[in-house]
């Protein structure tokens, strides 16, 4: 089993999936203000300092860990079909066809792939390709080893997110799943067993959700609901016949009855709240703390994920 470690803005969450998908351990560390921004790592000392508090937290020692990297300035995911092929001809030819279809020079970037559906009779490969800056997964990795943690997986927060969406819901329609984070929302839109869309964007007007007025909130849902409508929109454009049916929303922000249905309003379209635990079962000791921690737990679920025989 390995952690699942989210570093975000305010906070870096962490979280610990046992045996039979049960969260044994669920624990959230303040950071100091402007020790990460949305460039990355700012204070590398403070982040050390907060993760050498996670083993002796988690009673563990050479603790491994699975972290992911977001936002479209480094990361990407892109779904990609060509002619049928085996995994040894992809893992050939993929760095040399890598900058087709990816917004980075290929040589800075680390990358992996999954193949999602590979049907020799209609002479098709489906493939899901991942791709994430070097220079920040190498500073992330720096602050981890730093800090007596092993990085053993370099994942994509959508990813991840899409780990608990698999788990837990796997919907017949189309749907979307979003994840409002602190600088970056992460938007799945999947269907059945299958990922269909995967994009970031950057959150440009935040707001503390626990202090914010009425009229800020639904300024800033006015904000969000424009941009899952635009992303909406643009998978529309190349898959017409699979409408988005259902959205799962999740992040800081739908703690708020206001901000939920604020977006519901916008979108013209009812929004449910994405339950991460489902079917995870959650350790006695900490289910009154995951309860008020559910809206921010699904990345780290996601990541922690990755340790479990269902997910690698």
């Amino acid at each position: 089993m390995i952690l699942g470690i989210e570093i975000e803005t305010s906070s870096i969450r962490v979280a610990y999936i046992g045996k039979k998908y049960e969260l044994t351990e669920w624990e959230i560390f303040e950071l100091p203000e402007g020790a990460i921004g949305s460039e990355g790592i700012i204070d590398t000392d403070s982040v050390v300092k907060t993760l050498i508090k996670i083993p002796s937290k988690f009673n563990l020692k050479n603790p491994k860990a699975a972290f992911a990297v977001s936002g479209p300035a480094y990361t990407a995911v892109r779904i990609i079909q060509v002619p049928f092929i085996d995994k040894d001809e992809i893992t050939l030819n993929l760095p040399m066809e890598l900058d087709k279809y990816i917004p980075f020079n290929a040589k800075e970037v680390y990358y992996d792939f999954h193949i999602l559906e590979a049907v020799k009779d209609k002479n098709l490969t489906e493939l899901l390709v991942a791709v994430a800056n070097r220079q920040i997964v190498t500073e992330y990795v720096n602050v981890f080893e730093k800090a007596g943690i092993t990085p053993q997986v370099v994942d994509i927060g959508a990813l991840a997110l899409y780990n608990v969406y698999e788990l837990n819901y796997r919907e017949t329609d189309t749907t979307l799943i979003v994840n409002v984070g602190e600088n970056v929302i992460n938007f799945i839109i999947a269907r059945d067993d299958k990922p269909l869309y995967v994009r970031d964007s950057t959150i440009t007007f935040k707001i503390n959700i626990h202090e914010a007025q009425e009229e800020e909130i639904r300024n800033f849902a006015d904000d969000i609901s424009a941009e899952i409508y635009r992303q909406i929109e643009y998978f529309k454009s190349f898959l017409t016949e699979r409408p988005v049916k259902k959205i799962y929303l999740t992040g800081y922000p739908v703690i708020s009855p206001i901000f939920v249905s604020s977006i519901e309003e916008r979108l013209d379209q009812e929004v449910f709240i994405l339950n991460p635990f489902r079917k995870i079962k959650i350790n006695k000791k900490i289910a009154s703390k995951m309860h008020k921690y559910s809206n921010i737990a699904a990345i780290s679920i996601g990541l922690s994920l990755r340790g479990t025989e269902k997910i690698k």
